[in-house]
């Protein structure tokens, strides 16, 4: 196999395509999952990097032969415009009467600058540079939150070039410490090209933790805030950063449960552009979390107006129609969730418990047997489904025996479940205990009367719940 067939790419004497076919293919040969690999591509690389100023490919020769004939046309035009002696004698003779008729005058030959003229500025350093392209980008708001844009400028040789890959990661990230507010598919190219989230334990010996977990949620969308909004709005925000950075300090107060805080750069963020449903969004989690549920119930219901695609606002509005009583509407904000997710079965929960307090208890227990056989653990789905088989609350007629014995496996895998979680650590202390030691028989019906006491705390659960 050459060195070629080992880059993936056809010879050639183009230094970027080779730096580019071995920054991909050394995703696939990691040098601690496969060094054996890793050392057969460093290899042709090496190779080929040591080849390309000894390649030329047809098109290089052609030019070279051109250049070659333009070379011989022009040293043949030399000669033959070359003067005469006798030109060349005559001509000296004039310039001395010349000089003897104005003695004033001092001869000053001419000055061949074609040197000068031609001489090129020097190039700057392409790690600046580089730097410089993503500084004008991220300073014209329309391409900061244009992935093509960025796509682009992350094809530029710089970006492939593995010798210089760790000097240019530090410098692009030590510029986005004080300009971070990009758009999360744009944090995923950069991730994509720099591996940021395999090389945490790296970032965290150059960048502060804070600034590293930021990237990590940014790029995982765990705390992703959205830029489509401001297209169409920018000339609404006098100051598009500051504004971003009232949001983004909100989001963490919120995160860290200092909802005052929260609040006052929500209120700034909120006179400087109302139209944006992450704010929105916010809005309603803060006055959720100081109380407010009527200014909760607006923000949710603004955010919903502002982007009606996203359920958030609608799970965050139904639980609070839900609170008042309000159960019709809250199914209504329940059914554009399920329309989405069909399988969401919070939402279908809380639709199951308004219809029980709605006294229909035929479509709530249909809704929230649904829910326990997607997912027999989820707490809420199981007890109101209980709550709906209650002999004072609902008249059971005969249930199907298929239905029955698939109920009572549900049950029983869900109440082990919960003895397990509740003896967990007792039984793993005795395991660890019988491996290393001896133990006595004691010990062993300790373990068993803790299981029998958890078995118990389950079925008197239970028959709270259904009698």
């Amino acid at each position: 196999m050459s060195i070629w067939d080992i880059l993936g790419v056809e010879a050639t004497g183009d230094t970027s395509i080779i730096r580019k076919a071995y920054a991909k293919k050394l995703r696939i040969y990691h040098p601690e999952e496969d060094p054996e690999g890793y050392q057969r591509l460093r290899e042709a690389y090496d190779s080929a990097m040591k080849q390309a100023p000894y390649f030329k490919t047809e098109e290089e020769e052609t030019l070279i032969l051109e250049e070659d004939i333009t070379a011989n046309n022009a040293q043949s035009d030399s000669i033959c415009a070359e003067p005469s002696p006798a030109y060349a004698a005559g001509t000296s003779a004039q310039q001395q009467e010349s000089d003897t008729a104005h003695p004033d005058l001092e001869y000053t030959p001419p000055e061949y600058t074609a040197v000068n003229q031609h001489k090129q500025p020097i190039p700057l350093n392409p790690i600046h540079q580089f730097i410089s392209q993503v500084d004008e980008v991220y300073e014209d708001f329309s391409l900061r939150i244009d992935s093509g844009t960025w796509e682009q400028l992350l094809d530029q040789d710089i970006a492939w070039d593995v010798e210089k890959s760790e000097e240019l990661q530090y410098a692009l990230l030590s510029y986005l410490e004080d300009h971070r507010h990009l758009p999360r598919p744009v944090w995923q190219q950069l991730d994509g090209m720099f591996h940021f989230s395999e090389n945490r334990d790296e970032l965290l010996d150059r960048h502060s933790e804070a600034f590293v977990d930021y990237i990590m949620r940014q790029i995982h969308g765990t705390t992703e805030l959205r830029y489509e909004c401001f297209k169409q709005h920018l000339r609404e925000i006098i100051d598009i950063e500051h504004y971003l950075d009232l949001r983004d300090y909100a989001q963490s107060m919120l995160m860290h449960n200092e909802p005052e805080e929260a609040g006052t750069h929500l209120a700034e963020a909120h006179a400087m552009f109302a139209d944006d449903p992450d704010l929105q969004l916010m809005r309603g989690k803060y006055y959720l979390e100081i109380g407010e549920p009527e200014e909760a119930l607006n923000g949710f219901s603004q955010a919903i107006r502002l982007l009606p695609e996203d359920i958030d606002g609608y799970r965050y509005r139904a639980q609070i129609l839900f609170d008042q009583q309000k159960y019709e509407a809250a199914i209504q904000d329940l059914d554009r969730i399920l329309e989405r997710e069909p399988q969401n079965t919070d939402a279908l929960s809380l639709k199951g418990r308004c219809y029980i307090e709605l006294g229909e208890m035929d479509r709530a227990r249909e809704i929230l047997k649904q829910s326990n056989q997607l997912d027999n653990t989820h707490i809420h789905s199981f007890i109101y489904l209980c709550l709906t088989a209650n002999k004072q609350n609902y008249d059971r007629s005969d249930i199907d025996p298929a239905e029955k014995k698939r109920a009572w496996r549900n049950n029983m895998l869900f109440y082990a479940m919960m003895v397990l979680r509740l003896s967990w650590l007792y039984i793993l202390v005795y395991l660890v205990l019988q491996l290393f030691f001896d133990l006595h028989p004691l010990f062993t019906g300790m373990l068993v009367a803790v299981l029998l006491w958890n078995s118990w705390k389950m079925i008197r659960t239970h028959r709270v719940i259904a009698t």
